[in-house]
């Protein structure tokens, strides 16, 4: 890139448009268009730009197609799709209703309602809530 005085945005783009034209991709993100917040605003792109760490990330950013995997065989839990990011969480033993609870929970939502039931502090930096309503 320096020997050909390229623009790291510019090429970002170029590598952008191209991977948009390989089958099975959905969208592409650039860290330009995630760091400047320039990407549409729905659930999907506020799960990349919620991932994205400047210092870390890389440059492009690939979305496979609903149900489509990279890899030849086994699963991904990497994608935002609903079915690849909803996980039941099951809570059983004493101090517990017995029930069934439908709400969306974060998976932060656990550490604050475990230190809840063993009656102790939450964990520190802990941003959500406890999990009353299964509460006794």
């Amino acid at each position: 890139m320096s020997a050909a005085k390229a623009n790291l945005a510019d090429v970002e783009r170029v590598a952008a448009a191209a991977a948009a034209g390989v089958a099975h991709i959905a969208r592409v993100y650039t860290a330009e268009a995630l760091r400047s917040g320039a990407i549409q605003q729905d659930a999907i792109s506020r799960a990349f730009s919620l991932s994205f760490y400047a210092p870390r990330s890389g440059d492009l950013f690939l979305l496979p197609e609903p149900y489509y995997l990279f890899e030849a065989t086994g699963t991904s839990h990497g994608t935002p799709y609903v079915y690849d990011n909803e996980v039941p969480v099951l809570f059983w033993g004493p101090g517990i209703k017995p029930g069934t609870y439908s709400g969306r929970i974060a998976v932060n939502d656990i550490a604050p309602t475990l230190a809840a039931l063993l009656g102790c502090a939450q964990p520190s930096g802990s941003i959500e809530r406890v999990l009353g309503e299964m509460l006794e």
